[in-house]
């Protein structure tokens, strides 16, 4: 009986130890299977770029005025409108001459009076001249024709000046252009009272055109006369020239003005709005081809592939466009391999065998 009960435990404890033996066996695993892609690769590499400011600016005339007159008066015969193109010499509008008519007329009057006084005087002058040659008259009354003589002569004089002045006036009634360009504002109509100083049209060269912007101390110093600068607008680079540079910054935003000459061709009109990329001192980018870029789900990334070939998607925050590519902020360092073309066949992974994309 003893030796039943032995025998029993004995192969309870065999079959004990063959199961805990079992159950330590981890089951086998199944191999990753990753599938073999070919697309292009490329090693990233720092790039010395050239850094550029990118700062705003606007287009304005090279030849801009504030037409005005020179008389008080009601305006009339101001029949322009705002954008049309004006040759110098011509016409812009009238001031009514009433007043300065006038002045012509009053100061006429004037002259006529101081010649018939000179003609008097000379007349005195000549008799008492022979007079006092004949030592028939005291000296002190010819000094007193000789003093009423130079006086009325000098009368005259102011009167025929007096002329001048106001036939002048007149000929400020008839406001001309003084160049030939475009109106681009009209501050005045007619039957609107006209004063000295006070503008009534602005007249711009179009056909000169300036950029000016405001640059910083830094991008400031960087700057210099007749460098070519590039004008950003619509999609296009316009190089433009640097024509002039303000050295006193503005009190309040601390920003020197910089004016820059644009090419005749540029085909940008007065008051467009541009960009200046101004060159900075150069940077070291990374930058890879715009093919090798993804975008899932709003986020960009691209496909890095480590030292075994294998595809793994990472992602990136990519930066502007360089003539090397798509400058990446951060994601990507020097030396690491991307995927470059064939991506809608590429999937985190993936082995990649280097060759040619896929159709």
């Amino acid at each position: 009986m003893l030796t039943l009960k032995r025998t029993v435990m004995l192969s309870a404890i065999v079959l004990a130890s063959a199961g805990l033996a079992a159950c330590s066996k981890s089951p086998p695993q199944t191999p990753a299977v990753h599938h073999s892609v070919s697309a292009p690769v490329m090693q990233i590499g720092g790039k010395n770029m050239a850094a550029f400011s990118q700062v705003p600016g606007t287009v304005t005339a090279a030849q801009q005025v504030q037409i005005s007159s020179r008389l008080s008066g009601y305006i009339r015969h101001l029949d322009l409108r705002e954008g049309q193109a004006v040759k110098a010499g011509q016409l812009l509008f009238e001031v009514d001459p009433t007043d300065v008519q006038a002045q012509v007329q009053q100061a006429q009057a004037g002259l006529a009076e101081a010649q018939s006084s000179l003609i008097d005087a000379r007349s005195n002058y000549e008799r008492f001249k022979a007079l006092y040659a004949q030592q028939a008259i005291p000296e002190k009354q010819w000094d007193q024709v000789k003093s009423a003589y130079a006086m009325a002569q000098a009368r005259a004089a102011a009167a025929r000046a007096g002329i001048a002045s106001a036939e002048a006036q007149m000929r400020y009634a008839r406001v001309t252009a003084p160049f030939s360009g475009t109106i681009i504002n009209k501050q005045a109509q007619n039957g609107d009272m006209a004063s000295p100083g006070q503008p009534v049209l602005t007249l711009a060269n179009t056909s000169q055109l300036e950029v000016r912007f405001a640059a910083g101390s830094a991008l400031y110093r960087s700057l210099k006369i007749g460098q070519t600068l590039s004008v950003l607008a619509d999609g296009q680079r316009i190089p433009a020239t640097v024509l002039d540079m303000v050295n006193a910054a503005d009190a309040m935003t601390h920003a020197h003005t910089v004016k820059l000459s644009l090419p005749a061709d540029s085909h940008l009109q007065a008051g467009d709005y541009v960009t200046v990329a101004a060159p900075l001192a150069a940077r070291k980018i990374i930058a890879v081809p715009a093919s090798a870029l993804l975008d899932r789900a709003g986020i960009p990334g691209v496909f890095v592939v480590d030292a075994h070939g294998i595809a793994h998607y990472r992602m990136v925050r990519p930066g502007p466009e360089t003539p090397d590519g798509v400058e990446i902020l951060a994601g990507l360092s020097a030396g690491e391999t991307v995927v470059t073309g064939n991506l809608a066949a590429v999937n985190n992974g993936d082995q990649i065998k280097a060759g040619a994309a896929h159709g």
